[in-house]
C-alpha cells in the first residue's frame, strides 16, 4: 500500500476539533479544509489568548504554524486505514510533519485545463435556462483555468460582498461572470494572493469590460486594500442616470437607483424575480457576518450569482436607451432623403456646406418637449433636480 502524503495525514482529522499554536497565538476549532497549497482552514474558530470567538473561518499558513494537536480520534472515518498511528500521546501531530506538511508553496496560474469543474446549476430569473456557477475556495485545480477563461472575455459581470465597507473592512468573496458561468472567487479563504496570482491582470485590463452597479466602493476598496486599479468600467448606477438625463431633456434625478430599481426599469422584471435581492439585504441585516461564515450556504451562493449575471443583461438593456434618440437621428436622416422626388433628387447636387441638417435639428425640438413633459411629470427640489419615486 502506498503511504500516505503528508497533506493526506492531516486529511484524516478534517472534521475533528484540533488547537493550533502559532508564531502570533493559540487557536482551537473545527478543521475544515487543508488545500494543496499547504494551507490549513478552521472553522468555528476561538482565539485562546482571548477567550473571544473569531467569526467565519481562519486560514493558517505553513509557515506560521508550530504545532498542531488534536483531540479526537479519526480512525471513525468510512474506510480509512491508520496507515500511520499518532504519537504515544495519541492526540498530537508532530511539529515536523505538521510543518512539512503545510509549508507553503508557488501557487501555478496555469492548472491543468482538464480538470472536472464543480458545477452547480440553478434556474435563471427567465426560467428558460441554466447558470453554471463555481465556487472557488482554494487554488487548485480550478482558479487556473478561471482565469484562462475570464482573459478570454470581452465583458464580465462583476460584484462583491465585503464585511465593513471601510478602510478597516475585509473583502469576502468576489463575483464575476461571463455569458457562460459564474465564478464566486472566496477572497476570505483565499487571502491577498488571489489578485497576485491572475485576477489583478483582469481587473485592470482595459481591453476588458467591467459592468458593475457602483463602482465606486469597490474600486476603492481594491485600489487601497490590494493595490488593483479597476479598470475600463460600465457602471450601472452611472448609466441609470445618463439614460435619466436623456429621456428628461437634460434633468437629473434627486437620487441614484438600486441595482434592485434598475432591474426593474430596464428588464421589466416583477418585483417576485428581484425578491431576492431584498432577502440578501435582509439576511446581511439579520446577520452582518453572514460572508464570513464557512461553510458557504447554497442559497446565498446562487443569489449572489443571480444578481452578478444579470449586470450583463441590464448593461444590454442600457445601451439601447442611450442609443435610443441616436437611432432616431440616423432614421430620420435617411428617410428625409429618400422621400423627396426623385427628380429633385437627380438634379440636386451634393450640398457640401457644413450646415446642420433640419433633420438632425430636431434633436433640439425632442430635448424641450421632453423637458416641458418632465416638469410637468416631476416635482423640483430647490438644486433643480427631479423627484423620481422609488419603483
Amino acid at each position: 500500500m502506498e503511504p500516505l502524503s503528508d497533506t493526506d495525514f492531516l486529511s484524516r482529522f478534517i472534521g475533528t476539533n484540533i488547537k493550533i499554536t502559532t508564531i502570533h497565538g493559540h487557536f482551537q476549532g473545527e478543521l475544515f479544509h487543508i488545500d494543496t497549497a499547504r494551507a490549513i482552514i478552521l472553522i468555528k474558530v476561538i482565539d485562546l489568548s482571548t477567550g473571544k470567538t473569531v467569526p467565519g473561518a481562519k486560514l493558517f499558513l505553513g509557515h506560521v504554524i508550530l504545532k498542531v494537536e488534536t483531540q479526537e480520534d479519526p480512525s471513525y472515518h468510512d474506510g480509512q486505514e491508520q496507515d500511520e498511528p499518532p504519537d504515544e500521546s495519541g492526540n498530537m501531530v508532530s511539529e515536523d510533519k505538521a510543518k512539512s506538511a503545510l509549508k507553503p508553496e508557488v501557487v501555478d496560474a496555469t492548472a491543468p485545463k482538464n480538470v472536472k469543474e464543480s458545477d452547480v446549476q440553478i434556474p435563471n430569473y427567465s426560467g428558460d435556462e441554466d447558470i453554471n456557477y463555481i465556487l472557488i475556495d482554494q487554488f487548485q485545480p480550478m482558479f487556473g483555468p478561471a482565469i484562462m477563461h475570464l482573459q478570454n472575455q470581452k465583458v464580465l459581470g462583476l460584484a462583491a460582498v465585503a464585511l465593513n465597507v471601510s478602510c478597516h473592512g475585509k473583502l469576502c468573496l468576489l463575483q464575476i461572470a461571463t455569458k457562460t458561468r459564474v465564478y464566486i472567487f472566496d477572497i476570505f479563504l483565499l487571502g491577498p494572493k488571489v489578485f497576485k496570482n491572475g485576477l489583478q491582470m483582469v481587473l485592470e485590463d482595459k481591453g476588458i469590460l467591467k459592468v458593475v452597479h457602483d463602482c465606486r466602493w469597490l474600486g476603492n476598496f481594491l485600489f487601497h486594500k490590494y493595490s488593483v486599479v479597476l479598470a475600463n468600467v460600465f457602471d450601472t448606477q452611472v448609466a441609470d442616470v445618463y439614460v435619466f438625463s436623456i429621456e428628461t431633456g437634460g434633468f437629473l434625478p434627486n437620487h441614484t437607483s438600486t441595482v434592485t430599481e434598475c432591474l426593474t426599469r430596464y428588464l421589466n422584471l416583477s418585483s417576485s424575480k428581484v425578491s431576492y435581492l431584498t432577502y440578501k439585504q435582509t439576511i446581511m441585516k439579520d446577520n452582518p457576518n453572514i460572508w464570513c461564515n464557512r461553510p458557504l450556504q447554497t442559497a446565498a451562493l446562487k443569489l449572489l450569482s443571480l444578481e452578478v449575471l444579470q449586470l450583463l443583461a441590464l448593461r444590454l438593456a442600457m445601451l439601447d436607451a442611450m442609443l435610443a434618440d441616436f437611432t432616431l437621428l440616423v432614421d430620420g436622416y435617411l428617410t428625409g432623403y429618400c422621400h423627396q422626388a426623385s427628380d429633385m433628387f437627380l438634379s440636386a447636387e451634393k450640398d457640401a456646406s457644413s450646415e446642420i441638417p433640419k433633420e438632425l435639428q430636431q434633436i433640439c425640438v425632442l430635448q424641450q418637449r421632453r423637458r416641458e413633459k418632465a416638469l410637468r411629470l416631476y416635482q423640483v427640489t430647490p438644486q433643480g433636480h427631479l423627484i423620481r419615486e422609488d419603483m
